[in-house]
């Protein structure tokens, strides 16, 4: 008896990357203190993070069940570790009033190799998204380094320049996001994305 198909899942990285973009805006606010955002937001970005977290899941079990590795890989790290984990440590520590952050360096630093081990088959998909995944290592490594002591300087010095890394990282997302609709939906390749 032949094996009943069921309808082709559409690829879901268009829709998980437009979520890591527009959080990574909210991130770099935070992080960059642009705008007058102070730590005092920590709760509202830790709850975009896990609000994120959920979609980026399921967008991640998409990919790997369209077959997808590499891109439901990246997706389930996004989810799990990036806002699932930030997301409930940023929660804590606010909730629980825990005075330090120097545990979450460790993760950052961990979390930034995991981007740099991506480089090379990111290579193969894009050079853009690879230039991309090489900016939010930088800003992971930038953020860890601050909280090695412990103390955030949100606003201040590396961690400015790492939520501007934020920044770059989201709107190049965005933009990579936006070619793959745009050109899936024209059935030709109207925006550049090498």
């Amino acid at each position: 008896m032949a094996e009943e198909k069921g309808p082709q899942l559409a690829m879901g990285t268009p829709a998980e990357v437009y979520l890591v973009g527009v959080a990574c805006i909210g991130i770099w606010a935070l992080l960059s203190g642009i705008g007058g955002v102070t730590p005092n937001a920590i709760p509202i970005v830790a709850a975009i993070l896990i609000a994120c977290g959920i979609p980026t899941m399921i967008l991640g079990a998409i990919e790997l069940r369209r077959g997808d590795i590499l891109f439901g890989s990246i997706n389930m790290v996004f989810g799990g570790l990036i806002w699932f984990g930030l997301g409930f440590i940023f929660m804590t520590v606010v909730y629980f009033n825990l005075p330090e952050l120097n545990v979450l360096a460790f993760f950052l630093f961990g979390i930034s190799l995991l981007f740099v081990l991506f480089l090379y088959p990111v290579s193969k998909a894009s050079k853009f998204i690879m230039v991309a995944f090489l900016v939010l290592a930088v800003g992971l490594a930038l953020m860890g380094a601050d909280l090695y002591d412990g103390i955030p300087k949100f606003g201040e010095g590396i961690m400015a320049v790492s939520g501007y890394c934020f920044l770059v990282f989201g709107l190049m997302v965005i933009y990579a996001g936006t070619v793959f609709i745009t050109n899936t939906v024209c059935q030709a390749p109207k925006l550049w994305l090498k």
